[in-house]
């Protein structure tokens, strides 16, 4: 038994190409749609709940003169200052809030962009509005000329770390692989 040599000939005729394009469809698989994370939605909620107490609590800051004493507990007043930037900071730091837990639920990256930069307003304005609170106590002379900026420093080292500790929940749907973020 002879086994054939297999020929190295090539038969038939060439092809020709048209000019028509050609799609190749490698993978022709069914196409199983991907759900998307749900933390999106949950902190989107929660981002928008806090700007809301934001906004709906600034009036509130108007209450705050009544029964204000320094650390001796002589009855101090605050200034008008401390009152703007309370109210502006807290109603600008809510509409931004609640538009970036929007943006959240929707799925858009900016809404947590957006929420970094509230963050950022409202870790300033604490800082400022700690000075203002501190300067209207440096009536006595137990607490030195400078207690306005002790107790503005000491408000920046603390909310750093909780504006940091929020930023970090709120970049959760960033750090996931199925966030589905856009």
């Amino acid at each position: 038994m002879e086994e054939e040599q297999p020929s190295t000939d090539l038969d038939g005729a060439p092809a020709t190409l048209s000019g028509e394009p050609t799609t190749v469809f490698v993978n022709q698989g069914p196409v199983v749609p991907v759900q998307k994370n749900q933390a999106a939605k949950v902190i989107g909620i929660l981002v928008i709940i806090w700007g809301a107490f934001n906004l709906l609590g600034s009036p509130l800051t108007l209450l705050s003169d009544f029964g204000a004493t320094d650390l001796a507990g002589n009855p101090i007043s605050y200034p008008t200052e401390y009152f703007v930037v309370a109210i502006l900071s807290s109603i600008i730091v809510g509409v931004i809030s609640i538009f970036a837990g929007y943006q959240i639920t929707q799925y858009q990256k900016k809404g947590i962009w957006l929420m970094f930069g509230a963050f950022a307003i409202a870790w300033i304005s604490s800082i400022v509005i700690s000075t203002i609170q501190g300067n209207a106590m440096d009536s006595g002379p137990n607490y030195g000329p400078d207690f306005g900026a002790v107790m503005g420093i000491g408000s920046g080292i603390c909310g750093i770390f909780c504006y940091a500790i929020c930023g970090i929940i709120v970049a959760i749907p960033l750090m996931l692989t199925d966030g589905g973020m856009e």
